[in-house]
């Protein structure tokens, strides 16, 4: 006898997307608030937001689903002010390797809102306005941007995506770059699938959970041939009417402020007070159990026997002459290391996809000289282990896609793999998709906290920190005249991380890179150019005019270090919970050379410094002198770790207070 069980569950009539603020329901009052409630400097202010899962099983329409419904109301108090993310809207569409396995939208409207003559004036994102762009293999996304936004407008915004892939939910982010005054995430699911809560932040959400009781039809059919016809019921056809539990948890949370845009974070998002959900168990009737819970060793194993991953590094006879052409005369594992890793960032290009899974295999990505991020990176450690090195792959979850929560195991958030090679007592970390890269220099995208190392005895925590020192060194040469203008040559000159970040930014948008670097200043620049040696260096370079310091009667007072002085730090909380990210160990070294004006002489100079962080975890030192006509300055800080644990926040602001009020300090010159 085979049994077939068809499910007809009601869940969506059991409760609409909750929802205390109706789409479309704008009133004449809604407009009266024109400062946030929560922290009055906002320029913008989320009024309600809602989040809302559905997982469903119904044979009759395609087994699993997933419908996602998304609301935001906001309020602009200061457009200019207001981030980009706020205005700009992206809907992220997930897509298998199947053209059936895909996000379907299937709704979306959204309206900017503006009071005119006492009237609410409504304008809607049109069709045509809403784009859809590829990202990935995996992931394309809508974008739309609000039309007519103003100060006072109201920003209104709802979608529903239906979606095959339930093995867990998008992170929910709480909290935003403006504050909210309510934010809620529901998931509501059959009593078959039983998910597990990651939850994040330093707020504590209200939750509340319900369980409910609907009707489902059971249907049994007889053996395997049975004729389908008006007369099956008689043929063996069973049905059957039973309960089915309709679970909901929802979680409420109010009055959050915005993430404060602290320095030394390379992703706020990690930070955020937010919420996700992966499936742990699924129990349909009529199917075996599946238990996903799971454990880092068991996905370690399951990673080192899958045929995309630890499968791909054994064999691959090929690879044999190459790695004895390269490492001939290579007499130290390390100088073998940099060879194989040389050969591999320069001869296969990354073809931007991310993954820890092949996507080509290692002789077709030989061959064609291009893969994802596994391909090359697994690539590197077959090479490396047929050098007679204890190479292993390293896998992680990108900048972008979130730290991981190391005791909520899961394989869905590991998106990446990098090498990892032991001699004796070091270690070296390697990523070959970036052709920029170094040993122990990694691109920003797998700096991410820590990773596991995946061997045939286990998975073992790796920290993902960069040991290689970055430097960045910045000059000026500038003529002083008696009337305070300054001329002169500004130049920057970076390397390793400094040269990586610098490279993907022009690559990406050069005129964009152009106007960050120098929008913050209020005098003429000319001549920016960019210089790029392709040996890991990087030259910025502008001229300036009509920079203005102070006279008063026969003296000329000003800043030595002019407009790279060190004015701010932007550390703004009173304690910190998390770690403070350079990327790298840097060296900032900045040099200034001013022509003393004929007839002046030199008053009074700045006094020299010197001074560290607890545990030399920072220093700094600076110098003022005038030498030959000149006034020479030079300033010089070392920060020696690429991450520092959060108990050295406050010592670190204290350092940057400290160097902050030594580059205020003046040169006052004297008319002879």
């Amino acid at each position: 006898m085979k049994t077939l069980i068809t499910l007809v569950a009601s869940i969506a009539t059991l409760s609409s997307f909750a929802q205390d603020v109706k789409f479309g329901k704008v009133t004449k009052q809604d407009f009266e608030k024109t400062k946030s409630t929560i922290q009055t400097d906002a320029p913008a202010e989320v009024l309600h937001a809602d989040g809302n899962y559905k997982i469903s099983f119904n044979t009759n329409q395609g087994g699993e689903k997933k419908k996602k419904k998304v609301y935001y109301r906001m309020i602009v108090f200061d457009k200019d002010k207001t981030p980009n993310d706020v205005l700009k809207i992206e809907i992220p569409l997930y897509k298998g390797n199947s053209s059936t396995d895909t996000d379907k939208v299937l709704s979306l409207k959204a309206v900017t809102y503006n009071l005119e003559n006492g009237k609410v004036v409504e304008q809607k994102v049109e069709k045509k306005d809403i784009f859809t762009e590829k990202v990935h293999r995996f992931l394309d996304k809508q974008t739309f941007t609000f039309p007519n936004v103003k100060n006072g407008s109201i920003l209104e915004y709802t979608y529903e995506v239906l979606s095959p892939f339930i093995s867990q939910t998008d992170t929910w982010y709480f909290q935003n770059s403006i504050p909210v005054l309510t934010s809620n995430f529901t998931l509501q699911s059959q009593e078959y699938f039983n998910y597990q809560q990651d939850l994040r932040g330093g707020f504590a959400p209200k939750v509340t959970k319900d369980s409910k009781e609907d009707t489902f039809t059971s249907t049994s059919f007889g053996q395997r041939g049975i004729s389908f016809n008006e007369t099956i019921g008689k043929q063996g056809a069973t049905t059957e009417n039973g309960k089915l539990k309709i679970n909901t948890q929802t979680y409420t949370l109010s009055n959050l402020p915005s993430y404060s845009r602290e320095a030394y974070v390379l992703n706020p998002r990690n930070m955020l007070a937010s919420i996700q959900f992966e499936l742990a168990s699924y129990n349909v009737p009529g199917r075996i159990i599946e238990n996903y819970s799971t454990t880092w060793e068991h996905i370690g194993k399951d990673l080192m026997d899958h045929e995309n991953f630890g499968r791909q590094l054994n064999g691959n006879g090929f690879l044999d002459e190459t790695v004895k052409t390269i490492t001939v005369n290579k007499t130290s594992d390390l100088e073998k290391i940099q060879a194989i890793f040389d050969y591999v960032k320069t001869n296969i290009t990354w073809n931007d996809y991310l993954g820890e899974y092949k996507a080509h295999g290692l002789r077709k990505t030989f061959n064609e000289k291009t893969g994802n991020s596994a391909d090359i990176n697994l690539m590197l450690i077959a090479m490396l282990r047929k050098a007679g090195l204890d190479a292993n792959p390293i896998v992680l979850s990108t900048l972008q896609n979130g730290i991981i929560n190391y005791s909520f195991p899961s394989r869905s958030k590991l998106n990446y793999v990098i090498a990892g090679v032991t001699i004796g007592q070091d270690f070296y970390l390697m990523d070959a998709t970036d052709k920029n890269s170094q040993i122990n220099l990694l691109p920003i995208r797998a700096i991410n906290d820590r990773g596991f190392m995946v061997t045939d005895k286990g998975m073992k925590e790796i920290t993902l920190r960069n040991s290689t020192m970055s430097a960045d060194k910045k000059s000026i040469t500038a003529d002083l005249k008696a009337d305070g203008n300054l001329t002169g040559i500004y130049s920057s000159v970076r390397d390793n991380y400094f040269y990586m970040s610098d490279l993907a930014d022009i690559t990406n948008d050069p005129k964009a890179f152009e106007k960050e670097y120098t929008e913050d200043y209020n005098f003429e620049i000319s001549d920016f150019k960019t210089q790029d040696n392709k040996q890991n260096l990087i030259r910025h370079q502008f001229k300036f005019n009509d920079l203005k310091v102070d006279v008063a009667g026969n003296k000329i007072l000003f800043n030595p270090f002019l407009f790279i002085a060190n004015t701010k730090h932007n550390l703004n909380l009173e304690q910190r919970n998390y770690n403070i990210e350079f990327g790298a160990p840097t060296t900032n070294t900045n040099t200034i050379k001013i022509k003393i004006p004929e007839g002046y002489k030199v008053e009074s100079l700045p006094t020299e410094k010197q001074f560290t962080m607890p545990d030399q975890a920072g220093g700094y030192a600076y110098k003022v002198i005038e030498k030959d006509g000149f006034i020479i300055a030079q300033a010089q800080k070392i920060m020696p770790y690429s991450v520092l644990p959060a108990q050295y926040y406050k010592p670190l602001k204290e350092f940057l207070t400290n160097i902050i009020n030594t580059e205020g300090q003046q040169v006052i010159l004297v008319k002879q």
